[in-house]
């Protein structure tokens, strides 16, 4: 990864574009960047608060465990987006564990950086407030989709919500899984056998092929008769970068 300061970086985040030098100082000053392999866990579920994350580069998967040792995916997070905002107010301890699920890049901003800043400056405070509200509700649409739809919906609206490009007129484009298969089950909230069994049965209909982590759905009109009407659309379980 090219290495990178502070002073590159904080100008460029929505949340601190338009800060005065004066109020950027305060955040640098309680402000670090680090850097993750693959696998390396940033904090565990109940470390003490220390700050929230903007993801610079990479993917950061955010899960919580049980005590038997099972572990469900809440949350995928992608560059450019940030996680740990919410639990800055309450100080207590992280609901979750934040993994690198590839090499990543994060920039992390203490609390008392937050705290002090919003102290200083109320519309600081609104930029967090709208931070947050665009991260609740993506929650409340994966809360819908687990809630109101079938697994086969819940993969077809995740594939649909994947598609960067027009599929063109022939309807059909290749994305690439920005996740293991596994983890990507436990982030739609269904078994890794059903989401193999629903990748089998979509290409059996000629719908999908998979090759590895790349899959190219072959007719995209027809995928998207397999959602809900009353809910057809593309953002229907969103997992990818888009809010």
């Amino acid at each position: 990864m090219e290495a990178r300061t502070l002073d590159d970086v904080l100008p460029r985040l929505p949340l601190f574009s338009g800060l005065t030098e004066e109020q950027l100082a305060v955040i640098r000053a309680g402000s670090s960047i680090t850097r993750l392999r693959k696998g390396e866990i940033l904090f565990h579920q109940d470390d003490p608060v220390r700050g929230f994350f903007y993801v610079l580069r990479g993917q950061m998967q955010l899960s919580v465990s049980t005590a038997e040792g099972a572990e469900k995916v809440v949350e995928i997070v992608t560059t450019m987006e940030s996680f740990g905002e919410a639990v800055v107010f309450d100080g207590i301890r992280y609901p979750v564990t934040a993994t690198a699920l590839v090499d990543t890049e994060l920039l992390g901003v203490s609390s008392s950086a937050v705290l002090d800043l919003l102290d200083r400056d109320p519309s600081f405070a609104r930029r967090m407030l709208a931070n947050m509200a665009v991260r609740l509700r993506r929650l409340i649409r994966d809360v819908e989709a687990y809630s109101l739809r079938s697994s086969m919906q819940r993969v077809v609206g995740f594939l649909l919500h994947a598609v960067q490009d027009d599929p063109g007129p022939e309807g059909e484009c290749t994305i690439r899984l920005p996740m293991r298969k596994h983890v990507l089950a436990s982030r739609l909230n269904i078994a890794p056998e059903t989401l193999s069994r629903i990748l089998r049965e979509l290409t059996a209909d000629g719908l999908i092929s998979v090759r590895g982590h790349q899959i190219t759905l072959r007719d995209v009109p027809r995928l998207r008769e397999r959602l809900d009407p009353a809910v057809n659309s593309a953002t229907s379980c969103p997992v990818g970068p888009r809010p």
